[in-house]
């Protein structure tokens, strides 16, 4: 059992949305992309007890706010149903077709490539005459002849779908508590005990005594409390006043009780949030386990950023042990160790455009030129920065990366009224290796909904064209090597000051021969050979990140710039060519 697509309207930051699932999937993108409003639409939808929160939804649960005239909408279809759940559901069947990702009522053909499935929608609006807020769920079918649903989808029936959304692995004082939708709470509702252990816990919490008998002086309190009531209204009305524990109703205790786990020191026991990361890590884990082999695999679970209070090692084990459970789940990440355990065709980009509210998917898919295990091997070092960003600057190879990065951070630090750092304003640095791969990784990027800019040495005018088809912004840099830019346009006089710097702190490579003489000929051919021998150790980011403003290079300088006005506004389209950034840099 698997959620096959979620189509979402006017719900927070997402004025609408349409994503298509195949399994397991990992979420990735920037922050406020919408990869957590996403999951929680999904609650809305199937999360068993979700509406049993007040209020369950409010104005800022809508689009812009706009409560008065829109309403929030959440469609979830479910597949892989198996033959309890179609049994389960028979009046509510419908049929999906994966190839076209849309749903039918009628029966399929038997060639057909079309499953069973339940579509279930969330409906959350504002009534005007209640002056309040409410939030229903019906099945999508079956429909009265207006075409509406008729069936309500209730408690009883989500349930069975199993949606379990985890906001953090270390989740606080909820996994372990008994308040709605706690972990807890779930397998004590999948084991159906739950009913019977509140009556015991209620009859016994009714004859306990509280500063009974035994304490005089309060005994004494309330006898001349009941005294005093007596002589204002009738006996029968108010006998006996006495205290007891909470006002005991359910609400109530599911609020204070709490589970206690042993901390080392002998007979003493600890409420479970207090204890290690470890060890609710490991306890989430293991209630999770639970509650599969439980329902026997059928189970949804999503899960926000596994790695949180997490060690690297840990953050593979806890994702290889979730998706092992049985039935789908669902991660959002921002951690290459978790990316690590999931195939390409299993992660999925999120982006949102900001200024229309519009959400998409995008599948990874990688290009023919790109080998999946060149890409598997490559996520902690170049490859999850760029998925996760909303923009990716790529660049010819690593020391153009380097460098671009340093002087954007020492420029933002130097006049951040005209500059300002790359990775402040979404910006990642993806090391295309080579000048041949830029324009295809450029179009992989794009591919993926995100705003690509490309930096270049001189390119032949077909390689040209191709890298300016590519990317929304492509800045050819007028140089044959970044090593010639950085030679031409940084001062002889800053060039000589590192030079000289590198060797007075004897880190000058033995290997390079220092400057012949003392003239700026001299440094230029030193430095030279540093930058093209030395590519490795970075020289050329170390020499631009001390650099003053006055001694930047024209060209980088342009193209900081430029991204920095990328960044500040929607993407160009690609057809719609930005002007010329200055005479050694030109953007397309």
């Amino acid at each position: 059992m698997h959620i096959a697509r979620v189509i979402v309207s006017n719900f927070r930051g997402i004025s609408s949305a349409d994503v298509r699932l195949t399994g397991n999937a990992v979420l990735l993108g920037d922050n406020n992309s919408g990869k957590s409003t996403l999951l929680e639409a999904v609650e809305l939808a199937i999360g068993a007890d979700r509406l049993h929160r007040r209020p369950v939804i409010d104005e800022h649960d809508f689009y812009g706010g706009r409560y008065l005239d829109t309403q929030i909408q959440v469609e979830v279809v479910i597949v892989d149903l198996d033959d309890e759940l179609q049994s389960r559901f028979r009046g509510n069947l419908e049929f999906w077709d994966e190839s076209t990702g849309s749903v039918s009522d009628s029966a399929p053909t038997p060639d057909a490539d079309v499953v069973p499935c339940v579509r279930v929608t969330f409906i959350g609006r504002y009534d005007p005459d209640d002056d309040d807020f409410e939030g229903r769920t019906w099945f999508s079918s079956p429909v009265d002849e207006a075409g509406t649903p008729t069936q309500e989808a209730k408690s009883v029936d989500k349930r069975e779908f199993g949606f379990l959304l985890l906001r953090a692995l270390r989740t606080g004082t909820r996994a372990m508590s008994m308040e709605r939708g706690s972990l807890l709470d779930f397998v004590l509702r999948a084991f159906e005990i739950e009913v019977q252990m509140w009556e015991n816990l209620l009859e016994r919490l009714r004859v306990i005594p509280v500063a009974g008998d035994e304490n005089t002086e309060f005994g004494n309190v309330l006898s001349s409390i009941d005294a005093a009531m007596k002589r204002i209204v009738a006996m029968e009305w108010a006998d006996a006043p006495h205290l007891r524990v909470s006002e005991l109703t359910r609400d109530d205790l599911r609020h204070v009780l709490r589970s206690f786990m042993a901390t080392g020191a002998p007979g003493y026991a600890a409420p479970f949030n207090h204890q290690g990361s470890g060890t609710i890590n490991s306890l989430v884990i293991a209630m999770l386990t639970l509650i599969a082999e439980k329902r026997s695999g059928r189970v949804i679970f999503a899960m926000e950023e596994p790695e949180i209070s997490v060690p690297p090692t840990s953050q593979k084990r806890v994702v290889d042990l979730i998706t092992g459970l049985g039935g789908q789940a669902i991660f959002t990440t921002h951690s290459p160790y978790v990316l690590e355990e999931f195939e390409p065709e299993q992660m999925m980009v999120v982006s949102r455009e900001h200024t229309t509210g519009t959400l998409a998917g995008t599948r990874v898919d990688l290009p023919a030129s790109l080998k999946a295990k060149i890409f598997r091997s490559g996520i902690r070092t170049r490859f999850c920065e760029a998925l996760l960003a909303r923009r990716v600057l790529v660049t010819e190879g690593d020391t153009e990366a380097a460098s671009y990065a340093a002087l954007s951070k020492t420029a933002a630090r130097t006049n951040p009224e005209r500059f300002a750092r790359l990775d402040t304003r979404g910006w990642a640095i993806f090391d295309a290796q080579g000048e041949t791969n830029v324009a295809a990784f450029s179009a992989f990027f794009r591919g993926l909904n995100k705003q690509v800019a490309a930096v270049f040495d001189q390119q032949p005018a077909d390689r040209l064209d191709e890298i300016e088809a590519s990317a929304d912004l492509a800045f050819e840099q007028q140089y044959s090597g970044f090593e010639a830019l950085v030679l031409a346009e940084v001062p002889a006089d800053a060039q000589k000051a590192y030079v000289d710097e590198l060797i007075a702190v004897g880190v000058w490579p033995s290997h390079i021969g220092e400057p012949e003489g003392e003239d700026d000929a001299s440094y230029a051919k030193a430095l030279k050979r540093l930058l093209q021998k030395g590519k490795g150790d970075r020289y050329a980011a170390d020499l631009l990140a001390g650099l003053v403003e006055d001694d930047f290079p024209a060209t980088m300088t342009s193209i900081l710039e430029a991204l920095k006005e990328a960044s500040e506004a929607p993407a160009e389209s690609p057809s719609e060519p930005e002007e010329e950034a200055d005479d050694n840099a030109v953007s397309r």
